[in-house]
């Protein structure tokens, strides 16, 4: 472990109250005391990692410094993709910052700033008012959907992250100063800390407070300025900041199975400020047995000015480091990778500290990440893909606890400390709607107009690199958006009559057992056989769920005299969450696949046949239809009308429902070249979207009966992609299909060429325009109105900047149609 003081980061002497490192591990945020004003400067994180560029001084250190807040700030946090940054100060204000190409933002250099010259710019592109005190502590949401602020006024601010400075709902509740906000990863719940002597956890879905947590608390004072709290990665875990056992201040653990309160962190001597949790699982051979563990690691600060690293695989702390600063420990970051820990004072200084793998282990792979996370709550860590759906089904069981310990996937933990998993954020590529400008009023009367220009990635330039897109091994859908399926296995799932069916999960998901989750880790690899990858019968009890209505498959249950039967069972669960069964049917062969819609289900089996049925009665929609070889994906359409399968072979089929018609049926063998498909989604219109395993993305135009390129290693492609990224939160496949499918190809998210380079490379205005004028193609082809106009301004944008003035008549004579090229 190693230990820098840059002492080069600082607010001119005065205190630092927040730090957070970007998802890039490129940069980091500072936010406290400016000169008569709050301060936020964005660091370099180079020079603070190595000497070379320490000494160098090319590489810049300061990148930019906004002094736009009135007071103090006490927090700064990036969204989970990177390209938005928050702030919330004394002033009552939250501040939302993107970067821009022109030195019109906030920074220094421009109005507000501190007079010096910035590297990097960035704009404040909505200011947050709502608060009647000082803004102590921000949160973004898992996917950026939404941020939360708590503040002295006693009440935490949900705001939408998708329409600033849109107010979702205030929640009010605690009766002193609200000092700590922290999100559940599954999206669940919201928890807050505060001076009240209590913790209270929020639910997402109606935003009321479902448990508030005091015992631990009862004890305390009001001695610290903050109270940040941290929820594990895996959700199961909440860990509070200053609570009391015996006398002495702790840091206690809360579980989410029944709220238990009865581990806690001991050993700080003074009141815990701040803790905050790993972003990822660790593993590594236990030293004695050199048997694989599995654990998580949090990093707790105090007023006794100590920080102390825990390992949940170790009985005492892995570090203790007394008097790190002069005053007390405020704010904690860890960096992407998982070996950077940076830290801040009320002193006016940073730390940051260096692991090794050797010290801390070695995070777990986004595909274990994923297998864990979908064994506990039936989805997938890194996708939220439809806006619509304003609630989310959680599979909450208990049970699965105790069978969790006997798979090879088992998380080791001490008696008296948790367990954690995962956290992952995504870098995402929706447009969002074009907005008009906002008209504000100053603390002194005076109007403040803010004219708001068509969102292109930051007036145009290169979206911050945000994490890496990562494949996802299954999805999940609302009730009322489209469907998409990937190739996974089924998850094992008892089916418990107080599991919560809020919305619909059509995602396959991963089994319990052992011997499938190593089917699920195998599945990237290239099959011997198929080059589409092969059909697997669903182990154990799998079921999805559409309202209140779900469908059960339980394979290989029923023993005949004439062969094994497979049961499909629905079901209906009342508002008392007590299961009624609704239809039972039998299948002679082993189900590999499944569907759900809104009136329908479709069941597809190992011996290639597909069955269609009435998702309330069980009756049979169709005969039962045989193709040349078994379905791996099966999907419907957001309006249910339309139902789609992709078998092994490669061959392509969408039905429509009602009118017992095929709508398409051709064959993605063409495209394969070896590789196979791993998601399918049908539109309501019948447009076929398919992900292959190689990260190449494709649509199916019937007018011209080929396939469309939508996202492959194209270099044009790859360039536009990056280069055009815009700051919408939440993939939305219904209003931006495009976009949505693009977003999932594996070569969206890498980092590119040097902002330098990539702009001072002369095919750069080509390959943009090429991009857009194919993506504009596209769009007219799938019928997506939002995506076109967002476009066809983007194209503007880019003519207005560097295209020829035949060009761009060549474009409006194409919008004005053909009457006008006629006069």
């Amino acid at each position: 472990m190693k230990i820098f003081q840059p002492n080069w980061v600082h607010h001119d002497e005065k205190s630092i109250f927040s730090i957070d490192i970007h998802p890039s591990g490129e940069r980091f945020a500072t936010g406290g005391q400016g000169c008569d004003s709050g301060r936020v400067v964005i660091w370099n994180m180079a020079p603070v990692l190595s000497e070379q560029a320490e000494a160098n001084k090319s590489v810049p250190r300061v990148l930019c410094q906004m002094d736009n807040h009135l007071a103090c700030v006490n927090c700064v946090r990036w969204s989970g993709n990177g390209l938005m940054l928050a702030s919330g100060g004394d002033d009552k204000l939250v501040m939302i910052w993107k970067k821009t190409l022109s030195g019109s933002g906030g920074g220094i250099g421009a109005f507000g700033g501190g007079g010096g010259k910035s590297v990097e710019h960035w704009r404040c592109i909505s200011t947050l008012r709502g608060h009647a005190g000082d803004v102590l502590d921000l949160a973004w949401s898992p996917q950026d959907r939404w941020i939360a602020s708590c503040s002295v006024d006693n009440t935490i601010i949900v705001w939408d992250a998708q329409q600033f400075p849109k107010i979702v709902h205030v929640l009010k509740g605690h009766t002193g100063l609200v000092k700590g906000v922290t999100w559940d990863p599954v999206g669940k719940f919201v928890a807050s800390q505060s001076d009240d002597r209590s913790l209270k956890v929020w639910k997402t879905t109606d935003w009321s407070c479902f448990k508030t947590i005091t015992e631990p608390f009862e004890e305390c004072g009001g001695t610290t300025h903050i109270l940040r709290l941290s929820w594990s990665p895996d959700g199961q875990y909440l860990v509070s900041a200053h609570a009391m056992n015996g006398g002495g201040p702790t840091a206690q653990i809360i579980e989410r199975d029944g709220w238990k309160c009865d581990k806690d962190f001991v050993g700080h001597r003074k009141a815990v400020t701040c803790v905050r949790f790993h972003n990822s699982i660790l593993k590594r051979s236990a030293p004695k047995t050199n048997k694989l563990q599995q654990y998580c690691c949090l990093a707790v600060g105090a007023r006794d000015r100590s920080l102390s690293i825990w390992l949940t695989a170790l009985q005492r702390p892995l570090v203790v480091i007394h008097d790190l600063f002069q005053d007390s420990i405020l704010d904690l970051s860890w960096s992407c990778d998982g070996y950077t820990l940076l830290t801040c004072s009320g002193d006016g200084h940073i730390a940051c500290l260096q692991f090794t793998a050797q010290e801390l282990g070695t995070p777990l792979s986004e595909e274990d990440k994923n297998i864990l996370y979908q064994r506990m709550y039936g989805k997938n860590a890194n996708i939220d893909l439809t806006a619509q759906a304003e609630k989310e089904m959680i599979q909450q069981q208990p049970q699965l606890g105790g069978m969790r310990q006997d798979g090879a996937d088992k998380v080791v933990q001490p008696a008296s400390q948790p367990a954690a998993a995962i956290k992952s954020s995504s870098s995402l590529a929706a447009p969002t709607p074009i907005l008009k400008q906002i008209e504000t009023k100053t603390a002194d009367g005076k109007r403040r107009i803010t004219p708001m220009f068509i969102p292109l990635n930051d007036d145009n330039g290169p979206a911050l690199h945000a994490t890496n897109n990562i494949m996802p091994s299954s999805i999940e859908f609302g009730s009322k958006s489209s469907e998409t399926s990937t190739k996974a296995e089924p998850m094992t799932v008892p089916t418990d009559p107080q599991q919560q069916q809020q919305q619909q999960l059509s995602a396959p998901s991963s089994t319990i057992q052992p011997a499938a989750n190593q089917k699920l880790m195998d599945r990237t690899r290239q099959p011997a056989t198929y080059p589409t990858g092969k059909a697997t019968v669903i182990q154990g009890h799998s079921f999805k769920a559409f309202g209140e209505v779900r469908v059960q498959i339980q394979n290989n249950t029923v023993k005949t005299s004439y062969g094994t039967l497979s049961r499909v069972v629905g079901v209906v669960v009342t508002a008392q969450r007590v299961e009624r069964k609704l239809w039972e049917t039998v299948v002679g062969s082993p189900i590999v696949c499944f569907a759900v819609g809104a009136k329908y289900a479709i069941v597809c089996s190992q011996d290639h046949t597909i069955r269609m049925v009435d998702i309330k009665t069980g009756t049979p929609v169709f005969p039962v239809l045989s193709l040349t070889s078994p379905a791996v994906l099966s999907a419907f359409s957001s309006n249910s009308q339309l139902a789609g399968v992709v078998t092994e072979s490669g061959i392509l089929r969408i039905w429509s429902v009602p009118e017992k018609a095929v709508l398409l049926s051709t064959s993605c063998a063409e495209i394969m070249s070896g590789s196979f498909v791993t998601i399918l989604h049908v539109s309501d219109k019948g447009m076929p979207f398919i992900v292959l395993s190689n990260g190449s993305s494709y649509s199916y135009c019937r007018k011209l009966d080929s396939w469309m390129l939508i996202n492959s290693s194209d270099p044009v492609i790859r360039h536009g992609l990056i280069g055009n990224k815009t700051n919408a939160p939440v993939r939305n496949i219904k209003t931006y299909p495009l976009s949505t499918i693009q977003s999932y190809g594996s070569f969206s998210g890498p980092k590119t060429n040097s902002f330098a380079e990539l702009h001072s490379a002369a095919w750069q205005t080509s390959a943009a325009i090429a991009f857009i004028e194919n993506q504009i193609k596209i769009c007219e082809m799938i019928a997506s109105p939002a995506e076109l106009k967002y476009w066809y301004s983007m194209l503007g944008f880019q003519l207005a900047l560097n295209g020829s003035e035949e060009k761009i008549r060549q474009v409006l004579d194409d919008l004005l149609g053909a009457s006008h090229n006629s006069l």
